[in-house]
């Protein structure tokens, strides 16, 4: 038997390694069909350690897509899998489970899924109730409703790793009833692995597995045993997304059995019915929804009261709901806004470090989502002398210092002028946030051996933050650069070789631009020049785009005359990445703004920027062809008709795509007609016209 286990084992550590499918490893993949042979044969095999790995390896192989599958041997594998997810082992049942997901990849896998929908969904359902290995990783104050632990502190054990998320990044949205840990324990389960599966099966069967799993789920809802009903609100969330048309009908009278679990005994009823409750977002907020008002209000006020629950792990999922809400909601929270300050500011007094990222996230979230409604004095006032409150209190190394950060740039980007009277004390912090980083990044560099790695995450949060004031203040930011010039940071951080705070840096430096030019004025003889090595170097397409954007808007504001020194360096760096990424698909946006700076180049000097017109015009016309009409579009076709006249042979070899491209610009704006006009007459003569 140990022969078994460790022979699949090594067999499906090659498998895992894409070592049998691959084609960059050709010597192995002969032995493709004879492990999905082995596979097979060991399917048979009664010992639990042979069975998981077997249902490990055909997992592998649906997932990958391997050529050798037939739909004979995937109908076969599917149901030993379905089996395997009702084995007594919970080991053999979490792998045999991971399968169900990546056959909703494949049209026909799908195909074989269907006719197993009545027999599969019961199953994943009874995987969905809580099990001994559930509760291993779930704190007791989640099981016992008489434990209150709102006060108690954190641990170090319960934060997982936290990341800056640039400017602009989605938020992840938790679609498997917590399958990322929080409230539901941080370890992936049987019973997350059956939700995820039951959630992917639900977006590609929608009214076909309604018909099976909405009977099952109502029974679970009535049943006496509240394990079982968690279990079916599970599913209710599960298929929330995928079914949301077909279960129309129902909503109303779940979303009131939803609110009443909401106030449950049991912490893990009232968790799990506000993650529920929102996965209905759009419907709750949808204008055809009758009583929207009504229904919106019965949702935000369950979930506020949970907000500011006794449980640790409840308040957690409840604001993470009520986050997610918001970004629903947006504009139709403003007459709440009283009960939803109110409640935040509570909740800063009791949550402990872990559930204060998740309530910085909710309060930056709700500046976005109401903008400046929020930025009336007494909400202001409330809100803000908490969050700096624990600004003020904030170590430089604690968890939660990014949430922060986070939360402060929604806020300043949101609320602008309102926030004015602190917004000096951050600049301050933020500042030396950067200068200690950035020094810390030097030391490393020099001696990686006996200085620690520094964190990279706070430098560019707190860069991103001041772009954020920037653009939140607009016209008034030049008031407090004028107290306190933070642009001094930059160009040390542009020579850091982080890309992610290089990225931040770039994109301060763009706004910078943008709103307060004179500020930013005495550093650009240096900034210039490191926007056009980042665009050499083309060591990461995020760096490259947002040193082009930066170029592009330092141009237009500075003009022909102070550019005039920088233009030959900036325009090759341009053109570099231009030749680089040509035949790079997935780089097509790069492409397009690149392509927007040359542009912009072109309208403060044609007859600079034109000289090497020739250089990147075929390129140029191909890929403005394809880039939306906006008014970024115009400004650059208003560049290319002074290039095209300061150097009209750049285009010799490149008519046609010329001609399109000027098409693409449809309907053409007015200021650009005369400009078009002029251009296709002047080459008139070289087509034979």
């Amino acid at each position: 038997v140990q022969a078994r286990q460790n022979a699949v084992e090594i067999l499906n550590h090659f498998a895992l390694s894409h070592m049998f499918h691959d084609p960059q490893f050709p010597a192995f993949q002969q032995f493709a069909s004879k492990y999905v042979e082995v596979l097979g044969v060991l399917a048979q095999d009664a010992d639990t350690h042979v069975q998981k790995d077997v249902c490990k390896g055909f997992v592998c192989v649906i997932e990958n897509s391997w050529v050798i599958e037939n739909a004979q041997m995937c109908g076969v594998v599917l149901q030993f899998m379905m089996k395997a997810c009702r084995h007594p082992e919970y080991v053999v049942r979490l792998q045999a489970l991971e399968v169900w997901t990546p056959c909703t990849n494949s049209p026909q896998m799908l195909s074989l899924v269907r006719p197993m929908l009545p027999e599969l969904v019961p199953i994943l359902l009874t995987n969905m109730v809580y099990s001994d290995e559930d509760y291993l990783c779930i704190e007791p104050a989640m099981v016992d409703d008489d434990i209150a632990d709102a006060s108690v502190p954190d641990r170090e054990s319960d934060f997982a790793p936290r990341f800056h998320k640039d400017r602009g990044d989605g938020e992840d949205d938790n679609e498997d009833g917590g399958a990322s840990g929080g409230a539901w324990g941080a370890d992936w389960t049987a019973r997350k692995a059956a939700a995820s599966a039951l959630d992917h099966l639900a977006n590609a069967f929608r009214t076909e597995i309604l018909q099976v799993v909405l009977p099952l789920i109502q029974a679970k809802l009535e049943d006496s045993n509240w394990e079982v009903q968690e279990s079916g609100i599970l599913a209710l969330g599960a298929i929330g997304l995928g079914c949301m048309e077909d279960l129309l009908q129902f909503l109303p009278r779940v979303m009131t059995l939803l609110l009443q679990f909401c106030d449950k005994p049991k912490p893990l009823l009232r968790s799990i019915s506000c993650w529920c409750a929102t996965r209905f977002s759009a419907w709750i907020c949808n204008e055809r929804t009758e009583n929207r008002d009504q229904v919106l209000r019965s949702v935000l006020q369950a979930l506020l009261r949970r907000v500011l629950d006794k449980n640790k792990r409840v308040q957690e999922a409840a604001c993470s709901a009520f986050a997610t809400l918001e970004e629903e909601a947006r504009s139709l929270l403003v007459p709440y806004l009283d009960d939803i300050v109110e409640t935040l500011v509570k909740a800063f007094q009791t949550y402990q470090d872990k559930n204060l990222l998740i309530l910085y996230d909710a309060s930056g979230t709700l500046a976005s989502a109401v903008g400046l409604e929020l930025a009336q004095p007494k909400y202001v006032q409330a809100l803000v002398t908490p969050i700096m409150l624990k600004f003020d209190q904030v170590q430089g190394n604690s968890r939660t210092l990014l949430g922060l950060l986070e939360c402060l740039s929604h806020l300043t980007h949101n609320l602008g002028e309102a926030l004015l009277p602190i917004i000096p004390k951050i600049c301050e912090r933020c500042m030396q946030y950067v200068m200690t980083g950035n020094q810390a990044a030097l030391m490393w560099q020099q001696n990686p051996a006996e200085c620690e790695r520094p964190d990279r995450e706070v430098v560019a949060a707190s860069l991103d933050l001041l772009a954020s004031i920037v653009e939140g203040l607009q016209g008034r930011a030049a008031e407090v650069l004028a107290e306190r010039n933070f642009i001094a940071v930059v160009p040390p951080v542009l020579r850091n070789t982080t890309l992610q705070v290089r990225q931040s840096a770039f994109a301060l430096v763009g706004d910078c631009a943008r709103f307060c030019i004179d500020p930013l004025r005495p550093f650009l003889p240096e900034i210039i020049p490191l926007c056009a090595t980042a665009l050499r170097e083309h060591t990461s397409a995020t760096v490259s785009n947002n040193a082009s954007w930066a170029i592009g808007e330092i141009c237009v504001k500075v003009g022909e005359e102070y550019m005039a020194p920088f233009m030959e360096d900036v325009l090759q760096a341009l053109i570099s990445v231009l030749q680089r990424q040509r035949c790079v698909p997935q780089q097509q946006l790069l492409m397009q703004n690149i392509c927007i700076t040359l542009g912009r180049l072109g309208v403060v000097s044609g007859p600079l920027a034109g000289k090497a017109f020739g250089d990147f015009a075929q390129v140029w016309c191909e890929t403005m062809t394809c880039t939306r009409n906006d008014w970024e579009k115009t400004t650059a076709f208003v560049g290319l008709t002074k290039m095209v006249q300061a150097n009209p042979q750049a285009c010799m070899g490149c008519i046609p795509q010329l001609f399109v491209a000027i098409c693409s610009c449809y309907p053409v704006p007015p200021p650009m007609a005369a400009g078009f006009v002029e251009i296709l007459n002047n080459y008139k003569p070289y087509l034979g016209a």
